[in-house]
């Protein structure tokens, strides 16, 4: 009778750079897919996006972020706050093609847009992934 063995670390090796694949595959898509919903005025939020990998050890992983300060502001949205001039006595802006200046202003907020989770859990779903819980890294 034959007696085989089973390579266990060949197995852990295969099935680790199987996930690495998924990995640079299905983050390519999450960047992409990213991009196609982040909102556009100038441009400069969605050409700020990026992807990086971690691709060593036991749990290869990879991040879509931006460097642009307001992302977060764009992604979860804003509460009502007041706005108040820093440098200056007022505040200058235009409204319907007419220049105003406020000392303060009470701004309403912004709805969130969250355009990096929106992505992640389509793809995810897409790819078959299990997505437990989106959660703010910094």
């Amino acid at each position: 009778m034959s007696r085989f063995r089973i390579d266990r670390a060949q197995i852990r090796a295969a099935s680790r750079e199987a996930a690495r694949q998924e990995l640079a595959i299905g983050g390519q898509q999450v960047l992409n897919r990213s991009r196609i919903l982040t909102p556009v005025d100038t441009g400069r939020l969605r050409s700020s996006e990026r992807l990086s990998f971690n691709l060593s050890g036991a749990n290869p992983s990879f991040k879509v972020s931006t460097n642009v300060q307001y992302a977060e502001y764009v992604h979860d949205g804003t509460r009502p706050h007041v706005i108040r001039p820093r440098r200056k006595q007022a505040l200058k802006f235009r409204v319907g093609g007419m220049t105003v200046f406020a000392k303060v202003v009470n701004h309403p907020g912004t709805r969130a847009r969250p355009f990096f989770e929106r992505a992640l859990v389509e793809v995810a779903r897409a790819r078959g992934w299990a997505v437990r819980r989106v959660r703010r890294i910094d």
